[in-house]
């Protein structure tokens, strides 16, 4: 199982996520809020980290660019997850690895996760 975090106000992600997590091949950790958010994942160390767009005291694009500029974590694979079919042009800007649309498709984001977490070949 990959250690997965996922911050996102939004209940149905989070059911779909936890219900899912076998499916998925995930352990998921829910956050709520993206206070201190540098320190958590440098303390949980997570293999992934999904972002709704959405969230109660910020936005994931700036919540992206945030980890995305730490020296530690700037390799870290980010998913944003968007209601906004508008927000893929402009993802690069984030640094997110990947743009979902909601509702979640499961089987787009079990394919998202694979391709993130596959080993890279080595040249």
């Amino acid at each position: 199982m990959r250690k997965v975090i996922l911050i996102s106000p939004d209940d149905t992600v989070v059911h779909l996520l936890k219900s899912n997590s076998q499916f998925l091949n995930i352990e998921p950790e829910v956050i709520c809020c993206s206070a201190d958010i540098l320190n958590q994942m440098k303390q949980s160390s997570p293999e992934l980290l999904i972002i709704d767009f959405i969230l109660n005291d910020d936005n994931g694009g700036t919540l992206c660019h945030q980890i995305k500029s730490d020296n530690e974590l700037h390799d870290l694979p980010i998913i944003l997850l968007s209601e906004y079919t508008s927000l893929d042009p402009i993802s690069a800007k984030f640094g997110c690895s990947n743009v979902i649309t909601k509702p979640v498709n499961l089987h787009e984001l079990k394919e998202t996760i694979n391709n993130l977490l596959q080993p890279q070949a080595v040249h």
